[in-house]
């Protein structure tokens, strides 16, 4: 009977051993799977890494503001997320810089001018594109030169930003034409500016608006690469929180958050964005 007894009790202790261990498991992993979104709605601050010399994606105004398509976007994504758009901090990052300060958990996601590229995918996970763009090249005007054939010269220097695609392109187009690597895009344009160098290539909204604000400069009509999208980026490995920016991107180019979208893209380009999908197609 004695025996009987002390069997059971060891049968329940195990089972509540079974169970205890079965639940901390869980906890365990839920707790794992926490999501950056959970972190940032529990702050209520979203923190975005941004560059502060590609305009007008993102660039520092004449008093130390930082302005800008990106910002303005951030700016809204903060809006809809937390209900306030000025509930977000900005950190200014460079072209290389970028990729850790999401990764680390510095910065939750990035809006920083960025192309989709499949190399980069491999480090960070990017929301279907929020903008479409494509490379082009700006050229100062008194270099005297209409297309890429003309520029492909020794005598011509090319301002590059430390990116392997850019390296790729220029190898690709410009093979005969000498090249500078900088860190920022605002470097770039000081050196095309002073005659360090006399061409730059970049997404062409911006070159575009720096040809409309430098009489002296002008983009050639020949593109680097086809139409491709500037996306927002985070750390791989959080469906939830990509998810959630995948659905906001969706939202501003082709629904309830269009008019917004709307009004941020001729505010900085000057026209509308592609038209949403109409009802029905």
């Amino acid at each position: 009977m004695t025996s009987r007894f002390l069997q059971g009790l060891r049968s329940v202790a195990l089972t509540l051993s079974a169970v205890v261990g079965i639940t901390a498991s869980v906890a365990g992993t839920a707790q794992a799977q926490t999501s950056r979104l959970d972190e940032i709605v529990k702050r209520d601050k979203l923190i975005v890494a941004t560059f502060g010399t590609a305009p007008p994606f993102c660039f520092t105004d004449e008093n130390g503001k930082l302005v800008g398509f990106d910002i303005d976007i951030a700016r809204l994504i903060a809006k809809s997320l937390l209900g306030d758009e000025n509930k977000v901090e900005f950190q200014t990052v460079t072209s290389e810089g970028r990729w850790p300060a999401v990764n680390s958990g510095r910065a939750d996601i990035g809006l920083a001018s960025t192309t989709v590229y499949p190399d980069r995918a491999l480090r960070v996970a990017f929301s279907r594109p929020y903008i479409d763009s494509s490379i082009s090249i700006l050229v100062r005007q008194d270099a005297k030169v209409i297309s890429l054939t003309e520029l492909n010269n020794a005598k011509f220097t090319l301002a590059n930003l430390s990116n392997p695609q850019m390296a790729d392109r220029a190898k690709r187009f410009l093979p005969n034409t000498k090249v500078l690597t900088f860190d920022t895009p605002s470097t770039m344009f000081a050196a095309v500016k002073s005659g360090q160098a006399q061409a730059m290539q970049m997404d062409t909204p911006v070159l575009n608006w720096y040809a409309a604000n430098n009489k002296d400069l002008k983009v050639l009509p020949e593109n680097l690469a086809a139409i491709q999208g500037n996306a927002i980026f985070m750390k791989p490995g959080d469906f939830t929180l990509w998810l959630w920016m995948d659905t906001m991107v969706q939202e501003m180019t082709a629904g309830s958050r269009y008019n917004e979208y709307t009004e941020i893209y001729r505010k900085w380009f000057g026209r509308n964005p592609p038209p949403q999908r109409s009802y029905g197609n």
